[in-house]
């Protein structure tokens, strides 16, 4: 570690004995804006210099910056955790230097410096201990909440970790990781509607988060479901990640659960006609066409040989991806098909073309 960066360590430290408690709200607890603001010009500047390099990846400079911003804004708690993050990531002198900075820190009265130094405790129970006496001192600390919430997640008490999580988002309601968390563990638990309000609430707050807007999608497409409102959030998706297959295949499953099956059937094939390999794509396909579309056996005359082609196409891909594909292999699809073949006849001893799985001109 260079002598500027332990300098600026020192000047870190001095600046940190003389931080207080900030203001506080008229019930008594402190404003959590405290907590999220940096009222500095200068650290806020050098906030949005360190978010921009760590978004580019460049350690070194976002180190610099972030020893600048918690010196300047000692309360700031995202930039306290990125300065772990950082150092963490980066390892050697610079992560020893981050912790020696918050197991040595003189000042004990400040709740963030007390709440870093629980991030760094090595076990799960010694983690827990540590955040209780942080609330046990001041029970208004969402950011102790919230980490008790994830600690009583990991250990599978998830009831307990939702009664957590509803006190990180009382405390600060701009906390919004708590409240897309708290979205996860109520699917863990099959409460499924107030899941719902949880994702909606959240996105409304932080509409770039492209991971939560697809596991909100998920939830009302396979879970509630709630098909026209997964339909409309697909539109954004798209517009966000337009070649994605796994939102493309989220697409063909609303339109088949819509029951616009040819919709359905087109927009897989469109995607077999990009990425072949897709063969849960094709399994779909067969599955429309097997047991979906056709009502009688003249019906069936037509579309199980484009349902018997669609499952060629998945045996002959590539190896299952989970249990569902595996169980499909080996017992359901060669089921149908021994059907399909009373019906219809022997199956045609050439390779599948896309044609063959088209919706038939003339049913």
């Amino acid at each position: 570690m260079s002598a500027s960066r332990v300098v600026l360590l020192a000047c870190l430290a001095s600046a940190l004995l003389s931080c207080n408690t900030g203001p506080r709200r008229f019930d008594g607890a402190i404003d959590p804006q405290v907590y999220t603001v940096c009222q500095d010009p200068e650290g806020d500047a050098a906030w949005q210099r360190a978010r921009t390099a760590m978004l580019a990846r460049e350690d070194a400079v976002a180190l610099a910056e972030l020893t600048a911003v918690i010196r300047r804004c000692p309360d700031l708690v995202r930039a306290h955790l990125a300065y772990q993050d950082v150092a963490r990531r980066v390892g050697g002198a610079d992560q020893q230097a981050m912790i020696d900075f918050y197991l040595r820190s003189a000042n004990g009265d400040s709740t963030v410096i007390a709440y870093c130094r629980a991030r760094l405790a090595e076990t799960s129970y010694a983690q827990n201990n540590a955040l209780a006496a942080i609330l046990a001192k001041d029970p208004s600390f969402a950011w102790a909440h919230l980490s008790q919430a994830r600690v009583t997640r990991r250990q599978g008490r998830q009831l307990q970790a939702l009664d957590m999580y509803a006190a990180a988002i009382v405390n600060d309601p701009q906390l919004h990781e708590a409240r897309r968390e708290r979205a996860q563990v109520l699917v863990e638990l099959g409460r499924e509607e107030e899941a719902a309000i949880d994702y909606r609430d959240y996105l409304a707050s932080c509409p770039e988060d492209i991971g939560a807007l697809r596991d909100y999608v998920s939830l009302l497409l396979y879970r509630l479901p709630r098909i026209d409102d997964a339909i409309a959030l697909l539109d954004k998706l798209e517009a966000k990640l337009p070649r994605d297959v796994s939102v493309r295949m989220d697409r063909a499953a609303a339109m088949w659960r819509a029951k616009r099956l040819r919709e359905a059937i087109d927009a897989y094939l469109g995607i077999l006609a990009e990425s072949p390999t897709t063969v849960r794509a094709a399994l779909n396909i067969g599955m429309l066409y097997y047991e979906i579309v056709p009502q009688s056996d003249d019906e069936r005359r037509v579309y199980w040989p484009r349902a018997r082609a669609a499952f060629r196409w998945f045996l002959d891909g590539r190896d299952p991806s989970d249990g569902h594909e595996q169980f499909e292999r080996t017992l359901g699809v060669p089921f149908r098909m021994e059907r399909i073949e009373l019906l219809v006849g022997p199956e045609p001893l050439r390779a599948v073309r896309l044609d063959d799985l088209h919706w038939p001109t003339k049913p």
